[in-house]
C-alpha cells in the first residue's frame, strides 16, 4: 500500500508540473527544452531526472525523455517505483497542451495497476502467458542458458518488455503489462544464440580434457626424471 500511495503522489506531482494550477503555469514545450538542454546537448532524445522534492519520496526517480523529432510522441515520462518497475506515459505537445498521442500509447497520469493482467507470470523481468508456473520457470531457465532458440515472443517497443506466449494463446490479444500498449512486435530468439552456449561448453570441455592430458604426461615425465636421478645418486654413493 505504501508503494501504491508513493506512486499516486508521484503522478500527482507530475500532473501538477505539466498542467499547472492557480499559482503556477504548466510546463510548456519550451520549458521542457530548457530543462533537457535542447538543442545545446544535441538533437535528442534528451533526458532529465527530476531532483528530489516533495511528492517524490515514494518513488526511486521520475525522468523526462524529450523526442524533438518524433511526429507522434514528444515526451515520455518514466516513473520508477521502489521495486524498480518503470511506469511509462507518452504525451504529445499540440502547441497548447500535452495530449495523448495518436498511436494509442498509455498517457494517463495515474499509477499503473499493481496486479498483473490475468494469466501473466513475471520471471526475471520477462512475462509468460499461457504457461503453468513450472513451465514458465523452465522456459525462463532455458532462455537464460541460451537454449531456447526459435522461441517466439512479443516485444514492446516502448519499454523493451518481452512477453513469451504458449501455442494456446492468441498473441494479438496480448498487451504490455508495463505500459498497456497493444502495439507489440513479433520476435523470436535467434537460433545461433541458442547454439552458442552449447558450443562454448563443448570447446571448454575439450580444452579442459587436453589440459588434463598434458598434465598427466608432464607428471609421467617428471616421475621418469626423478627415478633416473635417484638411480644416479645411488650409483654415486657406492
Amino acid at each position: 500500500m505504501q508503494n501504491a500511495s508513493g506512486l499516486e503522489r508521484a503522478f500527482r506531482k507530475v500532473r501538477l508540473l505539466l498542467e499547472g494550477d492557480e499559482r503556477s503555469p504548466g510546463l510548456t514545450r519550451q520549458d521542457l527544452e530548457r530543462m533537457v538542454g535542447y538543442p545545446e546537448r544535441g538533437e535528442g532524445p534528451l533526458s532529465y531526472t527530476l531532483p528530489p522534492q516533495e511528492g517524490l519520496e515514494g518513488v526511486r526517480a521520475v525522468r523526462f525523455f524529450y523526442y524533438p523529432k518524433d511526429p507522434e510522441v514528444t515526451l515520455i515520462i518514466e516513473v520508477e517505483d521502489l521495486d524498480g518497475r518503470r511506469h511509462l506515459r507518452h504525451l504529445k505537445w499540440n502547441g497548447l497542451a500535452w495530449i495523448s498521442p495518436p498511436s494509442g500509447l498509455k498517457s494517463e497520469l495515474v499509477p499503473t495497476r499493481e496486479v498483473l493482467p490475468e494469466g501473466y507470470v513475471e520471471i526475471g523481468g520477462d512475462y509468460f502467458v499461457g504457461f503453468s508456473s513450472e513451465e514458465a520457470h523452465d522456459l525462463a531457465e532455458r532462455i537464460y542458458l541460451g537454449e531456447a532458440g526459435g522461441q517466439k515472443y512479443l516485444l514492446c517497443p516502448s519499454d523493451s518488455t518481452r512477453i513469451f506466449y504458449s501455442a494456446s494463446v492468441a498473441p494479438a490479444s496480448l498487451i504490455c503489462p508495463i505500459c498497456g500498449s497493444t502495439s507489440l512486435l513479433f520476435k523470436s530468439i535467434p537460433l545461433d544464440i541458442s547454439r552458442r552456449p552449447q558450443a562454448e561448453r563443448q570447446a571448454s570441455e575439450a580444452h579442459l580434457e587436453a589440459k588434463i592430458e598434458t598434465l598427466v604426461e608432464q607428471n609421467r615425465e617428471l616421475s621418469k626424471q626423478l627415478s633416473e636421478l635417484i638411480s644416479l645418486l645411488k650409483r654415486g654413493m657406492k
